[in-house]
């Protein structure tokens, strides 16, 4: 009873406290991070090793257990967990809650490009990069399609320039493409002909390498000028590794147009994307450590009209998987609940049960 003879004494105090609740309400409602799950707080981080064409079992032999024994010594690690594939190696080291995030990548990276020492040869540089597990599932698929341009043609629109585009968009990670052909420039050769001329394949790989080349020479000073030189030898179109020499065969070069031809052609398809029944390409969407869900969809929907007009024409794009609707359902939902339990829609609640008590025990209803 003291707090609403308070409140009473001092009506003004209580509007003024109602008002800066709301408008505090108002303003953390509309900052607050909005998600599917919430934001993992550990420091963990992951290490991909890739080294194509290797087996599993020596990929987890070679590359995830020696990644495993140099990371974990970085300080504050809690537990790792490795997974190893054809080519590839994962590592994550998570760490105890009070380590800082930065420093634990730091120590990851040192101890990772340690270890490069040791791994085998031509392995490639470990990335390290900070791992979410709430962020491992797409919050939206970018579709591409396009009837001007082949699936060779769009995979290299939507790899090299639509991919670094959506990525500069803040909070996304679009790392692949899936769908389409990866262009390839591949030289056919006939084993007849090369016996006939007393040469291997490796003969032909080893012309294609040594007369298809970019050498920056530098620059050369002629007097009082100086002169930026350079020496591409790289051929600008398939049909010219054609006229590339093999061997010596007395005074006629042989050719590789005479053992085979070279072909402007694509890598065989591993995976084939069709949506509404039509083949196409899409690049998933991921978000970054931290980021908002909704914001991220909505930035990469606002995003088509500019990127139509810096992508080649014909080129369409469009959403077709979207997890921010799930999000959206549940905000509406709890906003519903809320409304429904707020104490004004109790106190109708309540008006209406005592009308209905009232009228059942009125004389007339008896």
């Amino acid at each position: 009873m003291w707090l609403v003879r308070l409140a009473l004494r001092n009506p003004y105090v209580v509007v003024v406290l109602t008002l800066a609740i709301v408008v505090l309400g108002v303003t953390l409602g509309a900052r607050i991070p909005v998600d599917m799950l919430p934001q993992f707080k550990t420091p963990a981080v992951q290490i991909v090793t890739f080294y194509p064409g290797m087996p599993a079992e020596t990929v987890e032999r070679d590359i995830s257990t020696r990644m495993q024994r140099w990371t974990g010594q970085s300080v504050g690690i809690e537990h790792q967990e490795a997974k190893s594939m054809l080519g590839v190696s994962i590592v994550k080291d998570f760490f105890h809650e009070e380590i800082d995030p930065n420093s634990a990548m730091a120590q990851v990276s040192a101890y990772a490009m340690s270890d490069l020492y040791y791994l085998p040869p031509g392995t490639v540089p470990p990335m390290v990069m900070p791992f979410d597990p709430t962020a491992s599932i797409p919050l939206c698929l970018f579709s591409v399609k396009s009837d001007t341009f082949n699936e060779t043609e769009l995979y290299d629109i939507a790899y090299f320039q639509l991919r670094n585009r959506l990525q500069s968009i803040p909070g996304v990670i679009a790392p692949a493409v899936y769908g389409g052909k990866l262009r390839r420039i591949l030289a056919y050769v006939e084993p007849t002909l090369l016996q006939a001329r007393g040469l291997s394949p490796l003969d032909v790989v080893s012309s294609l390498h040594k007369y298809n080349v970019f050498i920056p020479t530098g620059t050369a000073r002629f007097g009082d000028m100086e002169y930026q030189i350079e020496s591409n030898s790289m051929v600008p179109d398939a049909e010219a590794l054609n006229e590339f020499p093999i061997k010596l065969d007395g005074t006629a070069p042989v050719l590789l147009k005479d053992v085979g031809d070279a072909e402007d052609s694509a890598e065989l398809q591993s995976n084939i994307v069709r949506v509404d029944g039509k083949r196409q390409l899409y690049v998933p969407i991921y978000r970054q450590p931290g980021a908002n869900t909704i914001r991220i969809v909505d930035a990469v929907k606002g995003s088509i009209p500019d990127l139509e007009t810096r992508l080649p024409k014909g080129v369409e794009m469009e959403v077709v998987f979207d997890q921010s609707n799930f999000v959206r359902d549940a905000i509406r939902a709890l906003v519903e609940e809320g409304i429904l339990g707020s104490p004004s829609s109790s106190s109708r609640s309540r008006s209406r049960s005592w009308r209905r008590s009232r009228d059942s025990t009125s004389p007339d209803n008896r």
